[in-house]
């Protein structure tokens, strides 16, 4: 099985987080109201949030949104 990218976004006004795939992203994207943060491989990230420490875990979230 391939592994499909996963499009962050947050919005603009009231700072939601929704993470879409490459279809429903074409459409995200072109919203003004949500801003793209990151691309991510979710199997990649999810295996390195599972091992990580509760404050390399924060690092990493906060890698994400920024």
């Amino acid at each position: 099985m391939k592994d499909s990218p996963a499009f962050i976004y947050i919005h603009a006004f009231n700072g939601l987080i929704r993470v879409e795939s490459l279809d429903t992203a074409k459409h995200v994207d072109q919203s003004p109201e949500w801003k793209h943060v990151a691309t991510i491989n979710p199997h990649v990230v999810l295996e390195q949030i599972l091992r990580a420490t509760i404050k390399e875990r924060n690092q990493i979230i906060k890698h994400l949104l920024t």
